[in-house]
Order: C-alpha cells, then structure tokens, then sequence
C-alpha cells in the first residue's frame, strides 16, 4: 500500500517542478529579450509580471495541492526567490531609462521616503503578520514593472485621443484605471484567501500587500516625471508617517499631495475588512464606499487641477472636503490603529520581536487560524 500510494505523490512533485521550471523559463526569455533589444521594455515587462508573479503563484498554487508537503514548501521557496531575482533583474536594466530626468540620487531619495513609511506599517502588522516578506516583495515588484506598463496601456490611447488637457482623460479615465490596476495584487489574495475556512490573512497583510504594490507603482512614476521627496516637516504631524508626501498650492491654497502608496493601502484595508468581517459590521459596505470616494476625490480632483480647466469654486469645494489633501492619510492612519486592536486581539499568544523580521510557519498558521475563525464569526 505504501509503495502504490507514493507514486501519485511522486507523479505530482514532477509535476510541480515542471510547472515552476516552465514559468521561470518564459521570465528569463523575457528578460533576456529585453535585454538584447530583440523585445521592447512594456511586452517584456508584462511577461516577467504573469510569468513571474501572477501566472507563477496561481499555477504553483493550484499545482502544489496535490504535491507532498516537502516538496510543496521547497519548490515554492526556492521558485518564489528566483522569480523575485528575475524581476530584481528588469527593474535594474529599466533604472538607466527612467531616471535620466532626475538621476539616481531623486530615485535614493524617494525610495528612502517609501521605506520610512514601509517600515512603520511593517511594525505595526507585525503582531498579526502571517505572509511571508516573497510576497510582500512580489507586490512591490509587480506594482514597479508591470502594473505601470498595464496603467500606459489602458491610459496612453485615451491620452492621445483626448489630449492632456482633457478633463474626462486626466481627471476621470487616470485616476479610475490606476486605482483600479494597483488593487490587482490585492484581489488576487483575497480571492484565493476567501476560498478558505480554516487559515486566512489579517486585514493587515493586505494592506501591506496594497501599500507595496502603490509604492511601487509611485516609484516608477516619480522617477520617469523626475519627482522625489523626502520631508518630516512638509505637512506637519502627517509628515512623521509619510515623507513621500509633497505639498502644493491651489487656488491659494495649501495641499498635501498624498501618492498612491497611501491611497491603495486604504482602500486594500478597507475591502479586506468589509469582505473578511462579513458579520462584525452591519453595514460593512459604508468602509470601502468612504474609501474609494476619498481617494478618488483627492486623485481625480488633484489631476484636475494640473490640467488647469478646474473651475475655481469646484476645486476649492474639493480641497475643503479632502481636508487640503489629508483626508487619505488621517482615514488610513485610523484605520491601522482599529485593525491592530482587532486582529491583536484575536491572534492572542506572546509575540516575540524576532517575528518581525522572520515569520515562521508554525506561527503563521497559528494566526492564520485564530484569524479565520474571528472573521468567520459574529461581532461579540
């Protein structure tokens, strides 16, 4: 019996191996092309980000079910830390490009001013943290490369239709796509997560996933505009938790110019709580709508602004109701602080400062399981 009962599982670890070894052979071509010049940067890019990231975890997902857990956990380490080298890889040969308005030392600056941030919410999620930091960093890398790419091919054939002075292009088709496009790292979680039962992410992880994936997708930007900003004192208070926040004028009046790492986070935690707490909150549709409706005022307004054809009265309504810019940043910094509370509450146990840095399996299931069961449950 042992002997029949081991070939489906070794037949499966093939399998397995297989499908990873396929999925990093279509990255590497990709980059590789990229890098002799036979494929243009945006084709090369969105390869890297489904073979890489999406198409990678999902075909390893489905194909490690049915794997020994040994081989399930090595194959999915050890593909995971390739397909994250193989996107390390483009983003380097893709640095040269997008920062020659500004040079290296604006893309140092800027990625210190995401990092701070970063790194504040990694501490705070650490109590109730249970995904591992491949992931994290996916979401960074596939916000950087391929969600930029997606954002100029959704965008770029309206712009040039319409004009950048187009209201309905800069101010609407923009905002939405984008917003939109950096939540796919997220989505594709919670899809996956909201399958199980037993084992599921805190609130949290997803607004870690979003935050990264909206850093990375504001990196790139700031680069190729030429943008970067590092200040503790341009918007006070706001300033100590998010650097990366510029501030402006409109109208005569002062604005705090947020980003998309702020405004992906916010709305991440705000539908992971509204789908993963289906019976704490009686109306739990009221977080998501106040989150989406207040970045997008802030995004679409602020781009209206920069075409110049915003009239007067409408954008100063804008700016009184976004609070000059911060509305964002003060729901997200609210939002955080209740998610710790819940969450720490509900995974319990002594936390050991060593987590922060190195997660480890037995823990993850731990939370993964207490998680789940205070989700599934009733408000108490």
């Amino acid at each position: 019996m042992g002997a029949v009962s081991a070939r489906p599982v070794a037949s499966n670890d093939r399998k397995l191996a297989i499908v990873a070894g396929a999925s990093v052979a279509v990255s590497v071509g990709a980059v590789l092309a990229r890098f002799a010049g036979v494929m243009p940067d945006g084709p090369s890019t969105l390869i890297v980000l489904v073979g890489a990231a999406i198409g990678l975890k999902v075909a390893l997902t489905y194909a490690s079910r049915a794997a020994s857990d040994v081989a399930r956990t090595r194959v999915m380490n050890l593909i995971s830390t390739i397909a994250l080298a193989i996107s390390a890889l483009t983003v380097i040969a893709s640095l040269p490009r997008i920062t020659k308005l500004a040079g290296l030392h604006a893309f140092a600056v800027d990625v210190a001013a995401q990092l701070w941030t970063l790194a504040l919410l990694w501490i705070v999620a650490g109590f109730v943290r249970t995904i591992g930091w491949r992931a994290f960093v996916g979401a960074w890398l596939t916000g950087f490369l391929g969600l930029t790419a997606l954002a100029r091919l959704v965008g770029t054939p309206v712009i040039a239709k319409l004009g950048t002075s187009s209201m309905l292009a800069t101010a609407v088709w923009v905002p939405v796509t984008e917003e939109l496009l950096k939540m796919l790292p997220v989505v594709l979680v919670l899809l996956m997560s909201m399958r199980r039962s037993r084992a599921r992410p805190s609130a949290l992880d997803l607004t870690l996933l979003g935050a990264l994936s909206g850093a990375g997708f504001q990196l790139y930007e700031n680069a190729s505009l030429g943008q970067s900003s590092f200040s503790l004192f341009a918007n006070p208070v706001l300033s100590l938790f998010f650097p990366s926040e510029r501030k402006g004028t409109a109208f005569g009046w002062t604005i705090a110019q947020t980003g998309h790492m702020v405004h992906t986070s916010l709305i991440a935690l705000a539908v992971a709580f509204a789908l993963m707490y289906p019976r704490r909150f009686a109306k739990r549709w009221i977080a998501p709508a106040v989150a989406i409706g207040a970045v997008l005022l802030e995004h679409c307004s602020q781009n209206a602004m920069i075409t110049g054809h915003l009239n007067e009265v409408v954008g100063k309504v804008s700016i009184v109701l976004t609070l000059g810019g911060r509305l964002t940043s003060i729901l997200l910094i609210g939002g955080v602080g209740y998610a710790v509370l819940l969450e720490r509450k509900a995974v319990e146990g002594a936390f050991h400062p060593m987590e922060w840095l190195r997660l480890l399996p037995q823990e993850a299931k731990r939370r993964s399981a207490l998680l789940a069961a205070a989700q599934t449950r009733g408000a108490p």
